[in-house]
């Protein structure tokens, strides 16, 4: 049984959607895991870049500062595939955990671009802008 034109194009969304899903969990992962050769191997092989709060990273080794018991978790993706380019939107939560308590250390944005190459998906530039916390909750008393 052969697909539609529609069916087809459906289906390579879908399955698009799944691998860059995949390809955010694995980022995640080597993270929060201090991982940074695993962190790096989710960028595309040459010319990726990294900003984080405005610093521009060319080299991304210089760019990593996962680990130290932090954990991060991205959510609420909006992922855009055209053909072999893709952008994403996600939201970055950022976890701390000491002496057994767990908690929110920031929030921020990532912006991305991504590209299909040798078989898998690869972040092309990555920007992330934390959030501004302030220093009191206006409805803390």
């Amino acid at each position: 049984m052969t697909m539609t034109y529609q069916q087809e194009q459906f289906l390579q969304s879908a399955t698009g959607r799944d691998a860059i899903l995949n390809l955010n969990a694995r980022h995640n992962r080597a993270y929060s895991a201090g991982k940074r050769d695993r962190w790096i191997a989710t960028f595309r092989h040459s010319g990726a870049t990294y900003v984080r709060d405005g610093e521009l990273f060319t080299s991304l080794r210089s760019g990593f500062d996962g680990g130290d018991g932090a954990r991060l978790v991205t959510v609420d993706h909006e992922i855009h595939i055209d053909g072999v380019n893709a952008s994403q939107r996600c939201v970055a939560l950022l976890f701390a955990a000491a002496y057994g308590d767990t908690t929110l250390r920031a929030t921020g944005t990532y912006r991305d671009e991504l590209i299909f190459e040798r078989g898998d998906w690869y972040f092309t530039s990555r920007n992330l802008a934390w959030d501004v916390v302030p220093s009191r909750h206006p409805l803390v008393m």
